[in-house]
């Protein structure tokens, strides 16, 4: 009489545990196929604010895998007054630096923010951005899409490694 209820209790645990188990998996199948079709951010990092310095930078990368293009018209930091988008330009053998109001990302592409490139300029920031910190980033586009990242802190020198360590350390001499 024992072992039979044994049993069943133990076939009614496993077909349980297997049925939660596929459940499961298909869920996150959903989840995986849904999000693929979504705007992703990656890798977004913001360096800290050298002494005295009224703004620092912030990279990262927007990937846009679906089939309409998006425009992103704004972005704002957690602990930080003021977020803009900028993009370096050449002008006559100037490097320039010019805010942009709005930044396309082509459906199918990504756009990544580099030095060099587009780069986020925040501003302002209410508390200290300390070095290994994640703060979160939001983005906003004009079809009323948002995504959220946590954006690392990272310290000037690690943003190149040892190459451009010495070249700040020598643009500071003159």
């Amino acid at each position: 009489m024992k072992s039979s209820v044994i049993k069943t209790l133990i076939f009614a645990l496993s077909t349980f545990i297997g049925f939660n188990a596929s459940a499961h998996q298909g869920h996150e199948h959903g989840e995986h196929h849904h999000g693929s079709e979504q705007l992703s951010v990656h890798n977004a990092t913001v360096r800290t604010f050298l002494p005295a310095a009224p703004s620092t930078a912030g990279y990262l990368v927007i990937e846009n895998p679906t089939q309409q293009n998006k425009v992103l018209v704004k972005a704002s930091l957690e602990g930080v007054k003021r977020v803009e988008i900028h993009e370096h330009v050449h002008k006559e053998d100037m490097m320039k630096m010019q805010r942009v109001d709005e930044l396309a990302i082509p459906a199918g592409k990504s756009v990544t923010f580099q030095p060099g490139g587009y780069h986020l300029m925040v501003f302002e920031p209410v508390e200290t951005l300390k070095v290994g910190e994640k703060r979160k980033l939001t983005l906003y586009f004009a079809d009323g899409d948002r995504i959220f990242t946590m954006a690392e802190v990272v310290a000037l020198a690690d943003m190149f490694g040892g190459k451009e360590k010495s070249n700040a350390g020598h643009h500071s001499h003159h």
